[in-house]
């Protein structure tokens, strides 16, 4: 008895209930043995009469077999529903063509039939040498033979024909490469019938497939459903796995509609829509499974993933082999084991009383019960709708059983939260009445402590200030010190235009007078030369005088308050011009202090729209700590030092770099960390505010959106760079 309930209950899971074959016609009357006539007095009232006898056969092509007065008396004869492998070599790699003579009833005659033609190939027919089908592409080549497909359209058998008739059949078998068995199945089917019994059986067909439908449906609102119950419950991993579970199922449905109810040019499409179907209503087991697993709180070990293992070698052997009879027991088998472990999984959570086990058992009952009706129906003449119905009933119960037993625990779950919830609400009214004695605790101390913070801010205002009066000083000792090395660098500048002027002034004041004396003496030459060397020193005296005049209106320039827009300023030039007035304003502060100054400016650099002013402050401030950093290491008496100050332009992607390097004292890292921060300066006390190096971070990254930055070495110096997005 336990064998007999495990086969019957392998139809739970069964895919083979996917592959949706047409019905075979019945043979209806037996024809007479083999005689050169095939005579037909009547046909069957369902289906179409089974043409076997009376065939006769010859490998090649050649157009003229298909004539009704072909003389084909000598050719072999042939039964082609037989399974190809048992056929000629040459039928089963080569066109070939069958012929048939016979003669149909009076009664038959007087009404239009039809002839309906196939197997796995392309055929051609022909009724008294007039081509009334074809399906499919023939060719010789066997490889490029397309088979016909789905729900080909009849041949004609028209009324008041002659009394003897010639069906010809151009026939090519079709050898797919990677379906084996195939030569199990038959060569050649051929069907007489009448137009009713034709196409009511194919529309009973369609109509029966919207059982898969009515699947698809079901088993995409259970996958829609558990998947929110997975949403909203994570613990809960059944529902992701049955939601699985019920997604395979739908697919599964939908391409078991596909394949039985749809119309397919050729065979492969149809081929590859079978075979998802199988696949996925295999899988359908496994998710099962894997869902009664979580449900019962068991960890899925090898026995589980053998079954993976198996389904995936069984995937692939159907892949492979399609066609093969024996996929049909193999799926059988992966059947029963997916049913074996379902049925065990649940009896023992029923032993264990496990809560709500017996909904799933109800469902496994109904669905051995649909399978037990299904296997009366096989052997009763019944409906193939009947059969249909009791097979998505062994699916659906099941199903249900675990959706209700999923919705019973979600429905529990929810219970035990809404006696949670009562209790959560009790405790926090606890807690609420506690926290108002806590709230009017601290307004007591809130008040105490506001009085001390008033107390405290009053301080900390006259504190701060004190503090904006002494940074507003300490800010203007900075732009002063600023001022002064800007003005005595300037001051310089402008000495060495005005002492030409005046060297200038004096010989042309001499040489006035020898004109006058050459003029006197009455010599024009020395007039002449005399009065050439007159307008030359004036040229200069003019040259340098505007020299000394755009030195004055830069520094007038300089000196104005920058108005913040920016304009398209040249740093080659702006750089340039700030290192010397540097460089001369440490010079007039000390005379004896030399360095070598070296630039590398790149050429072409474009235009950066920058403040000008506050770009040269901050280059300004940066020559100058360089310059004070080598006359340091210079002043440490080191041999062989010499000071070198070295400012360079470049371009680095969207941006320009402008390098500021010396070789003097170097920082430690210490130092560097801090050397940004406003009031950190390294200069001894009253030589440096520690406010020049913070405003200038500040008018560049703030004010220019640029980046400034430092690296260093101690004794060996330091590098400033600055980046303005060009």
């Amino acid at each position: 008895m336990k064998h007999l309930l495990l086969l019957l209950l392998l139809l739970l899971t069964l895919p083979t209930w996917l592959r949706a074959a047409p019905a075979q016609p019945k043979p209806g009357v037996s024809p007479p043995p083999d005689t050169a006539v095939l005579r037909i007095s009547r046909l069957p009232a369902t289906g179409g009469l089974l043409l076997q006898k009376g065939w006769r056969y010859r490998p090649g092509d050649d157009p003229a077999w298909a004539r009704p007065d072909f003389d084909d008396s000598r050719w072999d004869t042939l039964d082609p529903t037989r399974p190809r492998r048992e056929l000629p070599r040459a039928a089963q790699t080569g066109i070939s063509w069958l012929r048939l003579r016979f003669r149909l009833g009076d009664s038959l005659r007087r009404h239009d039939l039809l002839v309906n033609a196939g197997e796995r190939g392309a055929i051609e027919v022909y009724l008294n040498g007039r081509l009334v089908q074809r399906h499919g592409v023939i060719n010789a080549d066997p490889a490029r033979v397309v088979a016909r497909g789905r729900f080909p359209q009849p041949g004609q058998v028209p009324a008041g024909g002659p009394a003897e008739q010639v069906l010809a059949v151009r026939y090519a078998p079709w050898q797919p490469p990677l379906l084996a068995g195939v030569d199990r199945a038959p060569q050649l089917i051929v069907v007489l019938c009448s137009p009713q019994a034709f196409w009511q059986g194919q529309a009973r067909e369609k109509d029966n497939a919207r059982v898969y439908l009515v699947l698809l449906g079901f088993s995409a609102l259970l996958a829609l459903l558990h998947y929110a119950f997975y949403r909203y419950n994570p613990a809960q991993r059944a529902n992701r796995y049955f939601a699985r579970f019920a997604l395979a199922a739908a697919l599964a449905s939908l391409a078991g509609y596909g394949a039985v109810a749809l119309a397919f040019d050729s065979q492969m499409p149809y081929i590859v829509v079978l075979f998802a179907a199988n696949a996925l209503a295999s899988m359908t087991g496994l998710w099962a499974v894997r869902a009664l697993y979580a449900l019962f709180n068991r960890q899925p070990g090898r026995l589980y993933a053998a079954l993976w293992v198996a389904y995936a070698g069984l995937v692939l052997l159907l892949a492979l082999a399609n066609a093969h009879p024996a996929t049909t027991y193999l799926w059988a088998g992966m059947s029963i084991l997916f049913t074996a472990e379902e049925v065990r999984l649940t009896v023992r959570a029923v032993r264990q009383r496990r809560r709500g086990a017996w909904i799933i058992a109800v469902g496994f009952a109904g669905g051995l019960l649909a399978a037990l009706a299904y296997v009366g129906v096989l052997l009763l003449p019944v409906s193939l709708l009947v059969a249909n119905v009791c097979i998505a009933a062994v699916f659906v119960l099941p199903a249900l059983g675990i959706s209700l037993f999923l919705a019973r625990e979600f429905a529990l779950d929810a219970g035990l939260l809404l006696i949670k919830l009562g209790e959560v609400e009790r405790l926090s009214a606890q807690t609420i009445a506690q926290e108002q004695d806590k709230q009017a605790l601290l307004a007591a101390q809130n008040d105490t402590l506001e009085q001390q913070v008033q107390q405290r801010t009053g301080e900390l205002q006259r504190s701060l200030t004190d503090l904006r009066a002494t940074q507003a000083q300490l800010i203007q000792k900075e732009k002063m010190a600023s001022l002064g090395e800007l003005t005595a660098g300037i001051a310089h500048e402008i000495q060495n235009p005005l002492n030409f002027v005046n060297n200038f002034s004096e010989v042309s004041g001499e040489l006035v007078a020898e004109l006058k004396e050459a003029q006197a003496a009455g010599d024009a030459a020395e007039v002449a030369a005399l009065a050439d060397d007159l307008a030359q020193n004036l040229g200069k005296i003019g040259h340098h005088g505007r020299r000394a005049a755009a030195i004055v209106k830069g520094m007038l320039e300089h000196s104005r308050t920058s108005t913040g827009e920016r304009q398209p300023t040249d740093l080659n030039a702006l750089a340039d011009e700030y290192f010397r007035i540097a460089y001369q304003g440490l010079r007039a502060k000390d005379e004896r202090f030399n360095a070598t100054l070296e630039t590398d400016f790149a050429p072409g650099l474009p235009a950066v729209p920058a403040v000008g002013a506050d770009v040269g402050r901050v280059l300004l401030n940066l020559f100058a700590n360089a310059f004070y950093a080598v006359q340091q290491r210079q002043q440490a008496g080191e041999a062989g030092y010499v000071p070198t100050v070295m400012v360079s332009t470049q371009r680095v992607g969207a941006q320009v770099e402008i390098r500021v390097q010396d070789n003097g004292t170097g920082m430690s890292e210490a130092v560097q960390q801090k050397i940004f921060q406003p009031f950190f300066t390294t200069k001894p006390t009253g030589e440096g505010t520690g406010l020049g190096l913070s405003l200038s971070h500040d008018i560049i990254a703030q004010g220019h959106g640029g980046t400034l930055r430092v690296e260093s070495q101690p004794g060996q110096g330091t590098t400033f760079t600055i980046t303005l997005p060009a």
